[in-house]
């Protein structure tokens, strides 16, 4: 550094040391804290970038719990073992229903549970020896199972990604005798899309759309047949397609 260079950054310090006095500070720590912003000089941060000057690509994660494409799992492999919970859920889940029709799916799981922790280890034991019984199974089954070959398994791989690809809404379906008869042209296959279009030019060809309201729908005769409910029941028009899934049969 040239004398020219030392007089120039001593007038710059000593015009930072007088601006820092005006806050109210004393010389001395006016005097520290020049001395210290000239030993870490101010870098501004730069992008993240690689040896040949390019900006780095972030590696972006893959995605996980939902939303996430699950792997293909070989449907010849046994179904696992049942754990003395479930065995216990599998037979008293059917009973509540019974007893109580309109209770609602968290309302039974809730009590399952209630009954579950009050559940006396006498009473406990009869289940715990069926989830035995059912390892049992799953051992002499999973003994004798031989897996797809990797060809078969690259197959169902194949047909997931063509399911992807195209969007649950393009999946093609078998239609129900019901569905063919409320499309009334025969069609032997139809996707959601497809059937949900249709349904709505229904609504519009028919004036199924509450005049005070046309949010709702009000099915005339045909469409409550097909919908299997009653007729002038008004509902959301845009739930329809919840009345779709027993009319879309697997192919």
């Amino acid at each position: 550094m040239t004398e020219t260079d030392e007089k120039r950054d001593a007038f710059a310090n000593d015009a930072q040391i007088e601006t820092i006095l005006k806050t109210g500070v004393s010389r001395r720590a006016a005097t520290g804290t020049v001395a210290m912003r000239a030993q870490q000089p101010y870098a501004p941060q730069r992008r993240a970038t690689d040896v040949s000057g390019k900006r780095r690509q972030v590696e972006k994660k893959k995605k996980t719990g939902r939303g996430a494409t699950k792997a293909v799992q070989d449907p010849t492999r046994p179904k696992g073992p049942k754990g003395p919970y479930l065995c216990f859920v599998g037979e008293r889940r059917p009973q509540i229903k019974a007893e109580n029709p309109k209770l609602s799916f968290p309302d039974i799981a809730r009590q399952l549970g209630i009954e579950w922790k009050s559940m006396s280890a006498a009473d406990r034991l009869k289940y715990e020896n069926l989830s035995d019984k059912d390892k049992q199974r799953y051992l002499q089954e999973f003994s004798t199972w031989k897996p797809l070959e990797e060809t078969e398994m690259e197959k169902l791989r194949e047909e997931q990604r063509k399911r992807k690809a195209a969007g649950g809404l393009q999946i093609m379906y078998k239609c129900s005798p019901e569905l063919r008869e409320f499309l009334g042209d025969n069609s032997e296959q139809i996707n959601r899309a497809t059937l949900t279009t249709r349904v709505w030019e229904y609504f519009k060809t028919n004036d199924s759309l509450d005049a005070t309201n046309r949010k709702y729908a009000v099915p005339d005769a045909k469409l409550a047949k097909f919908l299997g409910i009653p007729v002038g029941e008004k509902f959301l028009a845009f739930t329809v397609a919840r009345y779709f899934s027993r009319h879309l049969l697997p192919l």
